[in-house]
């Protein structure tokens, strides 16, 4: 028998092999799934608060200024938290795929919101902390507007060292990179300006750490309170209890509303 007539034969045969199985899943005989495909079918989401052990505000903060050059604010702080809860912890923050952060960069993807730091390392607080996200958020968000960045605790390790400081007064990046940027000198692309962002990142991350850990111990006192130039401000226009309750956000009015500091009730 020629080779050619075995070969049309075990493609005749292959065929109607393949062609009677599709015609069996066709009439409803499923496919058992692997092991794999249960696993994945019966996962179900950890819910929060996930466990935490408390990290080293110094680690988390140099992987989060390196990790700025790879993926940019958000990314940074938030891959620092993660991967340093993985290795102290394990679990459930071994499912997080880190490059989910990387959104976050310039405030949303340059849209100059939310300050990325900000934006990751709240997401990693809230898995730690669950409903009492409230008071650590909070303290995070209040500390991050009252803070002179960049400190100089990378400059050991920085492109630019000693580089000039500034207070935002507001958790926006469109706030904080712009005056930083005004007061410096600097462009808003520039290597000097990554750098700066690189260290806000790192000290972001840092202190999100040094607020879980007094969190986890028991130790945890809300420090921040709002700036005396604005606090009359909110009293009448922030909260159900207030006068008019026409106003949402908690941060230093003054900054942009300055037409009303003059002759305002």
């Amino acid at each position: 028998m020629s080779n050619s007539i075995v070969s049309r034969r075990k493609f005749i045969t292959t065929g109607l092999t393949f062609a009677a199985g599709a015609a069996l899943v066709g009439c409803g005989v499923k496919e058992t799934a692997g092991p794999a495909m249960a696993a994945t079918a019966n996962a179900e989401a950890q819910l929060v608060p996930w466990i935490y052990e408390p990290l080293d505000p110094e680690v988390v903060r140099k992987r989060a200024y390196e990790n700025y050059f790879e993926g940019g604010c958000c990314y940074a702080a938030g891959k620092a938290l993660v991967d340093s809860a993985k290795e102290k912890v394990g679990g459930p923050w071994n499912t997080i795929p880190t490059d989910m952060f990387k959104y976050g960069k310039g405030g949303a993807l340059s849209w100059g919101t939310l300050c990325g730091a900000l934006n990751g390392s709240l997401l990693v607080m809230n898995l730690v902390a669950g409903k009492d996200i409230d008071q650590v958020g909070n303290e995070l968000m209040g500390w991050y507007t009252m803070f002179p960045f960049p400190s100089t605790k990378m400059d050991s390790i920085a492109k630019f060292p000693n580089q000039i400081t500034t207070i935002a007064n507001s958790p926006l990046c469109h706030v904080s990179v712009s005056l930083w940027a005004n007061e410096a000198n600097a462009k808003i692309n520039s290597d000097e300006k990554a750098d700066r962002c690189a260290k806000v990142s790192g000290d972001t991350a840092a202190e999100a750490v040094l607020i879980l850990n007094k969190w986890k111990e028991g130790k945890f006192v809300p420090a921040y309170s709002p700036g005396s130039e604005f606090t009359s401000c909110l009293t009448c226009h922030n909260g159900a209890k207030s006068m008019l309750d026409n106003e949402q956000g908690k941060m230093n009015c003054a900054q942009c509303h300055d037409d009303k500091l003059q002759g305002h009730p």
